[in-house]
This record gives C-alpha cells, sequence and structure tokens, in this order.
C-alpha cells in the first residue's frame, strides 16, 4: 500500500525479489532468499473454503561480471503448504504438488537490464500491477497478470531518463516441428513471437503515469483473452502515492476478450500498524456493464507477519464474482502471511 508498491514490481522482475533475506554477500555477488506462506479462510456465497494464496520461495543471485556488468539470476517455485502431498499421486493440472514460477537470468549495466525466462509480464509490471493490492478477489485485469510474459521469454528494461523509464518484450512459441521438449507449440503450429512494449513516468515523487501495448498475437499457445484471441491488449494507468495513502486508475482494453474493458480505482490508507485498502472495478463485456466492490484491512503483528480481512462483492452478471448461476455475489475471506 506504499507509494513504493510500483517500483517494487519493476525492480523484481528485473533483478528478483524487493524482499529478499541475504544469505551470503561478498565484494563480487551476493545470494538471497525470499517467499510467503499464505493461508486464508474464505466465505463464497455461503460457502466456506480454507485455501492456500500464492505462497511460494525463490533464490535471487548476482554477480559482479567484467566490463561493468552485473549478471542477475532468479528461480521460484510455488507449493501448497495447507495440504499434505505425496510426490507418487497425481493431481490435476493447476494443483501441482510444486509450479516454477518466476525464474530468469540476466545481465545489467549503464544500457539497463536484459533478460531472459519466465516473468510478469510487462503490461502487469508497468501497469496493471498498481492495481492489484486485495489478497484475495475483488481485482479485475484483461491482461490477467502476464501470461504473455511467462516462458520463452525476452525482454529489455532501460535505465532512468529525466523519470521515463520503457520495457520491450518477445515471447516465443515454437512450431510443431520443434524439436524441444519443453517447447511453447504455437496454436496455428508455426513459429509465433509476442511482442510487448511499455512506459513508465514518475512526474514527481508522488505522481506516476504508465501505459503498455501487448500485439496479443491469437496464434500464441495461450488462449488467456478467449477465443480468437488476436486482438492487441491496451492498458494505461495513473497513481499518486505518498507514505500516508495512495489514489490510483488503472485502465485495460481488448476488443475480443471475455471483458473487453475494465477500469479499476483504487484507494489505500496507511494508519501505521497496517493498511485500510479498496477496489471499484467496472466492467464492460460488450454487451452489458457491471461493478465490482472489494475493501480490506490488515495489521502488521510483526515485521513480515499480517493478518487480514477483505469483503468483495459482484453485483450483476458482468461481475467476476460469481454463484454458480453466473449471478453476481459476495465473499469475506480472512487469513495470515508470513513473507520473507
Amino acid at each position: 500500500m506504499k507509494k513504493t508498491l510500483i517500483a517494487a514490481s519493476i525492480a523484481a522482475l528485473a533483478a528478483g525479489s524487493a524482499q529478499a533475506v541475504t544469505l551470503y554477500e561478498s565484494e563480487t555477488g551476493s545470494f538471497s532468499t525470499y517467499g510467503k506462506i499464505q493461508l486464508e479462510l474464505m466465505n463464497y456465497d455461503g460457502e466456506n473454503n480454507i485455501q492456500n494464496n500464492g505462497s511460494r520461495f525463490g533464490f535471487s543471485a548476482d554477480r559482479q561480471l567484467n566490463h561493468g556488468l552485473e549478471g542477475f539470476a532468479n528461480v521460484e517455485f510455488r507449493f501448497n503448504p495447507g495440504v499434505r502431498h505425496d510426490s507418487n499421486v497425481a493431481v490435476a493440472i493447476g494443483e501441482e504438488h510444486m509450479a516454477v514460477r518466476n525464474s530468469y537470468l540476466g545481465v545489467r549495466g549503464g544500457f539497463g537490464s536484459v533478460m531472459a525466462g519466465n516473468f510478469d509480464s510487462l503490461t502487469y509490471s508497468f501497469v496493471t500491477s498498481q492495481a492489484d493490492i486485495m489478497e484475495n478477489l475483488g481485482f479485475t485485469s484483461v491482461d490477467g497478470g502476464g501470461r504473455n510474459g511467462q516462458g520463452h521469454t525476452i525482454a529489455y528494461l532501460s535505465p532512468e531518463f529525466s523519470g521515463f523509464t520503457f520495457g520491450l518484450a518477445a515471447k516465443h512459441y515454437s512450431s510443431d516441428e520443434s524439436q524441444n521438449n519443453d517447447a511453447l507449440n504455437s496454436a496455428s503450429g508455426d513459429e509465433v513471437f509476442n511482442f510487448q512494449v511499455a512506459a513508465a513516468y514518475q512526474a514527481t515523487p508522488e505522481l506516476r503515469f504508465a501505459v503498455a501495448y501487448d500485439m496479443n498475437d491469437g496464434d500464441g499457445g495461450y488462449a488467456a483473452f478467449g477465443a480468437n484471441n488476436d486482438e492487441a491488449v491496451m492498458a494505461i494507468s495513473a497513481n499518486y502515492a505518498t507514505d500516508l495513502f495512495n489514489v490510483g486508475l488503472v485502465f485495460e482494453s481488448h476488443d475480443k476478450a471475455a471483458l473487453e474493458q475494465v477500469i479499476n480505482l483504487t484507494a489505500g490508507y496507511n494508519y501505521g500498524a497496517g493498511s485500510i485498502y479498496g477496489v471499484v472495478a467496472f466492467l464492460d463485456d460488450g454487451d452489458d456493464t457491471g461493478v465490482d466492490f472489494a475493501l480490506g484491512a490488515n495489521y502488521n503483528l510483526g515485521e513480515g507477519f499480517l493478518v487480514y480481512g477483505e469483503f468483495a462483492l459482484g453485483n450483476d452478471d458482468v461481475s467476476a464474482i460469481k454463484d454458480a448461476d453466473g449471478d453476481g455475489t459476495a465473499a469475506v475471506t480472512v487469513g495470515a502471511a508470513y513473507r520473507w
């Protein structure tokens, strides 16, 4: 909820986690660990569920190289701490015992950073992440968190020029003839590249603007935006943040997605021992419009350990928070997280 939220997101994209514990450090490099364990109880449309919420751990490293360069690498794994897993028991897709998340390597210097691997999209890192402030439900996005950046992607991130930063990224989808066993195959069977570009301007220490363009080639292997997802995704944002409070706006547009336009309005207040925060999401699927609401509060029990409670409400058919009949419904969440 602090004004460093967006900067931390971009910094993490370029060089590992912004919240890391150094395990080893020397004049030539360092090795760190980071992660979180997060469990919560959610009452969704009257039904209770105890669930994991993005628990993960990772390791990041950097090393001084020749010619004034610095190398960096990151590896991250997602797991579910709330259930016992046996390695010989099959599970459904999406419920894997251990899943690889943001993992990449790169080099940086006065020219900026170049990195390759699996990481959040530029659209998310530069723009939409500023609205992703709820622990559970409430944030709605056309971008979907970055599928067009995760896997076989190379990106360039510029240094800051008078408040301006920008990034370029390309993701590779292999053809059906590829001999690479871990290839991300394209939907068309042909080799495909998907491109993204994003830029941000820090007008003042408190005020920041950002914009992103995702080509979103429809032949990409991920159907992130539904069938015939061959229309570009556009996203813009504005955010004003101090150590005491923040307000922001994120607008996303895509002509052929299930949601063609989304506007997230966010606000937060830091009361010292924690934060109060909320999101209002305006949704448009091309036929109908709707509004989702979410409000939450957290309390820091100590460094890295917080508890939280949240309420989210979808009030119509277009809502992202629906019951079994497709109507808007309510969700209440209480949880705890330990982050390092």
